[in-house]
């Protein structure tokens, strides 16, 4: 290869960065924290139940990574400062975050009760925007930092389920996305979102498995909604979320990527 030409090999490269994983005990947050540490990062897995990020953080030391696991319930400030805090304490700052936290809803817009409508929009909206502004106060003075937050396709389409404060809290995680992207573009920090279709995670199981929902009709009609005709695995999300944490990604930003096996392409 020309020594004046960068080596493309290592565009996804991780090696001597670190990720604030939110939501990593299980599902997407496992699957990247697991995923990144493959490709050289350290990684610290952050979850609401400590000893779920342990778990994922001894997987990490496994690979010869350095790993730190966290607790924080997202919506709380100071409990987001505190996990940032540790963070740069322990592995030296955050270059990478990805906000996979959240809680799905299935109620009629009718019987939604406020209760419920704010502790979605509390956990998926305003969890997804403290701990990016916690993280960008890192990020900021290094004039380098990547960001992955989590919407979906329900924040780009009504899909019809009950599911009236979780549209409304991913349509708000993209417009926010946008926002921030193009309030730090200048100053080093690039600001993506994912937006996947159904993927065969514990939530999605555990919704299956809810009596009030006959779990193979719901499976039927995820399908026929997806044009690949599946649901995703976990571990198909890594690809999607390397490329927007690694240098393979260094001109895009303000983007919601679909991982939807064709669902918003309908």
């Amino acid at each position: 290869m020309n020594s004046d030409q960068p080596d493309l090999r290592k565009l996804f490269d991780l090696s001597g960065r670190v990720a604030l994983v939110t939501g990593a005990g299980r599902g997407f947050g496992e699957a990247i924290s697991l995923g990144f540490a493959d490709f050289g990062c350290g990684v610290a897995p952050c979850d609401l139940h400590l000893e779920e990020s342990q778990r994922i953080a001894d997987k990490i030391r496994e690979k010869g990574k350095p790993a730190v696991a966290c607790k924080a319930n997202v919506s709380v400030p100071e409990e987001v400062s505190t996990v940032v805090d540790e963070v740069v304490r322990e592995l030296g700052g955050v270059d990478i975050l990805v906000n996979c936290a959240g809680v799905p809803q299935h109620d009629p817009a009718e019987e939604t009760s406020l209760e419920t409508w704010n502790q979605v929009l509390n956990i998926n909206l305003t969890g997804t925007f403290l701990c990016c502004q916690a993280v960008a106060r890192v990020m900021l003075p290094k004039r380098n930092g990547t960001i992955i937050n989590f919407s979906s396709v329900a924040g780009v389409v009504g899909v019809g389920r009950g599911a009236n404060a979780y549209c409304a809290s991913k349509g708000g995680v993209n417009a926010l996305t946008k926002q921030l992207a193009l309030e730090w573009a200048g100053r080093g920090i690039r600001v993506n979102a994912i937006a996947p279709c159904q993927f065969r995670t514990p939530g999605l199981l555990g919704v299956m498995a809810d009596p009030r929902f006959d779990g193979d009709q719901l499976m039927r009609t995820w399908v026929s909604d997806i044009p690949l005709g599946r649901v995703g695995e976990p571990e198909e999300i890594v690809g999607p979320a390397l490329f927007l944490a690694s240098n393979a990604s260094s001109m895009v930003t303000g983007i919601i990527l679909p991982v939807d096996g064709g669902y918003l392409a309908r």
